[in-house]
């Protein structure tokens, strides 16, 4: 695990037990995580959370992104990120999915510009990595232009969204579904 990548430090991941790991797999209304797969081997990973207060319904954010280091620049993270994306605009009323970013990480800056994210702000010293700070930058992408009142329409159930490359259709859900995307 790259320790810039992540807000997570192995020091905090290495107390967890079997059972808290298996609890970050669990899908909700509200969250979701997709896995890259070659094989049965589990080579990425990113999870999707909407906001839960009313008043922020209309966002989600992207977080845990992370491809094995053998399966960097195969497609991989490109997959799981539009996977996230066509999940996100599955659901009704969301408007914007926001990420961060290291600053000093070009490769996954340029993948989520080319994915359509734009930089908004930047976090000045947000995470302090081996007693030096980092800076994230705070990236958006708008994922719905209408106005169109959502509240009623039936949403699909979350499942596996068949993509173009061979990256994406090798994502698939983490954990067990709770059931279709919550759509209010």
């Amino acid at each position: 695990m790259d320790p810039e990548a992540s807000g997570s430090s192995y020091t905090e991941l290495a107390k967890w037990s079997v059972k808290d790991f298996a609890s970050q797999l669990e899908q909700t209304r509200t969250k979701w995580k997709f896995g890259a797969f070659v094989g049965r081997r589990l080579v990425g990973v990113v999870s999707l959370i909407r906001d839960e207060r009313i008043k922020e319904r209309h966002k989600a954010a992207i977080v845990g992104m992370y491809v094995d280091s053998h399966m960097r620049r195969k497609g991989v993270g490109r997959g799981l990120l539009m996977h996230a994306i066509e999940m996100a605009q599955q659901l009704g009323g969301l408007r914007r999915v926001r990420l961060a970013v290291v600053e000093s990480n070009k490769s996954a800056l340029r993948l989520y510009r080319t994915a359509g994210f734009k930089v908004y702000g930047r976090e000045k010293e947000s995470l302090l990595v081996n007693g030096r700070f980092l800076s994230e930058l705070l990236l958006v992408r708008i994922v719905l232009r209408s106005r169109t009142n959502y509240r009623n329409r039936r949403m699909p159930q979350a499942r596996l969204l068949r993509g173009r490359s061979r990256a994406t259709r090798r994502c698939r859900l983490l954990g067990r579904s709770a059931g279709r995307p919550d759509d209010t």
